[in-house]
């Protein structure tokens, strides 16, 4: 099993987004989108401005079970809700025209963030996936999965199938309800744009 590990700048309900029927990674984090596959774990641990005291605390972690293109997730009628019109934390903003992707208006990322997001090329889907918040528990050492010696940009680490299975049975025991609500009311970057931007913008992102 190998497991991609990352610390989370802000978790504000967008990336990842927690809505039904998935949680769903479709902006930020573009080398986890690209690198990760189908029955491999992305686990975040806390950033200063989630948990400014723990570190190694979990915030989230989900299994891929879809990895799709913008277009087949825009598409898709099971992610409409995840769209800025339907919800207060959505994901799903790049529309699907004439062989290109069109940015559209929402308040999570202006289109200055739409090469930076674009870039992942793919749009990941988690099933079994666990929610902690921002004070979840502690990454056991044993697992050696701690960010130790640098936090910036992602590892990967490869458990072997009794590993997996210990820190699948500690995912489910420590696990808390999964909440409508972010764990920060900091966005990535609120805004307001046109509906539709082009994509010759620049590439500016703090996701």
């Amino acid at each position: 099993m190998l497991v991609h590990t990352y610390v989370i700048a802000t978790d504000a309900g967008s990336a990842p987004n927690y809505d039904r029927p998935f949680v769903t990674l479709a902006v930020c984090k573009p080398r986890i989108r690209r690198k990760a596959e189908i029955g491999e774990l992305v686990l975040a641990f806390a950033g200063k401005e989630v948990n400014p005291t723990e570190p190694h605390s979990v915030v989230w972690a989900g299994v891929v079970t879809e990895k799709m293109s913008f277009a087949e997730y825009w598409n898709d009628r099971r992610f409409a809700g995840k769209k800025p019109d339907k919800s207060e934390h959505p994901d799903n903003f790049y529309r699907p025209v004439d062989g290109g992707l069109l940015w559209v208006q929402n308040d999570v990322h202006d289109a200055d963030a739409t090469n930076h997001d674009i870039g992942g090329k793919f749009v990941l889907a988690f099933s079994p996936s666990w929610r902690f918040g921002a004070h979840g528990p502690l990454m056991p050492i044993e697992f050696d999965l701690r960010m130790v010696g640098g936090r910036r940009g992602e590892r990967v680490v490869d458990l072997s199938e009794p590993e997996w299975k210990r820190l699948r049975v500690w995912l489910d025991e420590n696990s808390a309800e999964t909440t409508s609500l972010p764990q920060s009311p900091k966005r990535c970057r609120p805004i307001k744009k046109p509906v539709d931007a082009p994509l010759n913008v620049r590439l500016r992102s703090k996701c």
